[in-house]
């Protein structure tokens, strides 16, 4: 599957991190209910800028991004009580 074409290495790193992190994943478990992972389980997770100016510094760790995408999308504290909770973490 392909995730995206890239100008840089940097934004092809900030998709890894975003795709890796809790917050995406647990986006994505909300339509996918088997191994498979076809483009429409996709739909849920929102797109972001990966670039430098991008509203998330993307060169923080994976679970500080994964807070500033939790701010950036108002998630109360019994979601990310839930995600945090119920998504492992992958590194």
């Amino acid at each position: 599957m392909s995730i995206g074409c890239f100008d840089t290495r940097g934004e092809a790193e900030a998709t890894k991190k975003y795709i890796i992190g809790k917050f995406a994943r647990a986006m994505l478990s909300i339509l996918k209910v088997t191994q498979n992972g076809n483009k429409p389980v996709w739909k849920m997770i929102p797109l972001q800028d990966f670039t430098p100016d991008s509203d998330i510094d993307w060169s923080k760790s994976i679970p500080e991004i994964d807070r500033q995408l939790y701010a950036k999308y108002r998630l109360d504290e019994k979601e990310i009580a839930f995600i945090e909770s119920h998504v492992k973490a992958m590194e």
